[in-house]
């Protein structure tokens, strides 16, 4: 799955090179079958080439232009009721600017002998012969334009699936690091003696955890509260081991509580804090937590002393898969940040749309 996830990134469709492609080998054909009967039928007079490979060269021109329009007011997104009347009325624009740039200069320069005289109605004939050839290009435009896209949502659709696959296998192996579940059992024996009653808690934390690993990691969502719930479970475990050093506040606007959040995305966000940022810390430091609502979207954060060290390179795997099952569930707008806040805080953060 990863080797696939990895190819779909860094293989995606190059829409730019692929119109140039086409916008090249089109027009070339057109000249190459219109021009060619068109000498065909005038003794291969050289005034008929040359005047189709000017009318070429103005439409080849002209339908770029054409297409900078339609990029720039994103016709790709409107219905198709609306977008045939722009292309109707669109072409038959470019048919007359087309008209206009080539009629003059063939004639001045590239006139047949045999040709009849200039009238308005042969005008009118050629405006109409060009604004069906610019509504024939529009259409193989939006074509084209409907294959990319279609191509594009399947790939992104299979790279998901695969990040959605890798996360699930990871999960079943490691969403409990070993190493941590190793440490909380060691130092809940040696409170066994010391401390029985602080010992049943931290037995109880580490039991509620699990619990919700198993229970929770199969839904696609759960509320703030209940994530809460596991996160604040794991900072009392690591409390153990890291005593005064470990201090956490959170601050949590309750109409957040009952908003949803892939499960276990808070809690890798404070995990990570606890393993890249306090336990490199001689002195500890304070985890803070928070969530609230800014313009339609809820924002959690979670903010820890130490700095982001550049040069430490780690797998990232578990933050990588939070990321995609948040932009899965919820779309580009919810990725997932981390930076430095200031000189000596980090923040995490990432935020879903309510809408």
């Amino acid at each position: 799955m990863q080797e696939l996830d990895s190819y779909m990134t860094e293989q995606p469709i190059n829409t730019k090179k692929m119109y140039w492609i086409f916008q090249l080998v089109g027009w070339s054909l057109f000249f190459v079958f219109y021009a060619g009967v068109a000498a065909y039928f005038n003794d291969y007079q050289w005034q008929i080439i040359v005047g189709y490979l000017n009318t070429v060269i103005v439409g080849f021109l002209l339908t770029h232009l054409y297409r900078g329009y339609i990029k720039r007011y994103s016709w790709e997104k409107i219905g198709i009721f609306k977008l045939s009347g722009r292309v109707v009325l669109a072409s038959i624009i470019v048919g007359t600017i087309w008209s206009a740039i080539v009629l003059p200069i063939n004639n001045t320069f590239f006139k047949v002998e045999s040709d009849q005289e200039f009238t308005f109605g042969i005008g009118v004939i050629i405006v109409l012969n060009l604004s069906i050839v610019a509504a024939g290009w529009s259409i193989m435009y939006f074509l084209f334009k409907f294959f990319i896209n279609l191509k594009s949502s399947e790939i992104e659709k299979w790279r998901l699936e695969a990040a959605v696959k890798d996360a699930e296998l990871i999960a079943l192996k490691s969403q409990i690091n070993p190493h941590f579940l190793f440490n909380c059992l060691n130092n809940i024996r040696s409170l066994v003696i010391e401390n029985p009653e602080k010992s049943r808690d931290m037995i109880g934390h580490l039991s509620d955890l699990l619990r919700y690993s198993v229970q929770f990691n199969n839904r696609e969502k759960v509320s703030i509260e209940q994530e809460l719930d596991v996160v604040q479970n794991y900072l009392n475990l690591e409390s153990i081991q890291f005593e005064d050093r470990l201090k956490y506040t959170l601050e949590i606007k309750p109409e957040t509580l009952d908003l949803k959040v892939p499960p276990m995305a808070i809690q890798l966000l404070v995990e990570n804090a606890i393993k890249h940022g306090i336990s490199n810390l001689p002195a500890g430091g304070e985890i803070n937590i928070k969530s609230y609502l800014s313009e339609d979207n809820l924002i959690v954060e979670v903010i820890n002393s130490g700095q982001i060290n550049t040069e430490k390179k780690g797998t990232g795997i578990g933050l990588k898969n939070a990321s995609d099952r948040l932009r899965l569930l919820f779309g580009k707008i919810s990725n997932l940040e981390i930076n430095n806040l200031n000189e000596h805080q980090v923040k995490a953060s990432f935020k879903i749309p309510l809408i």
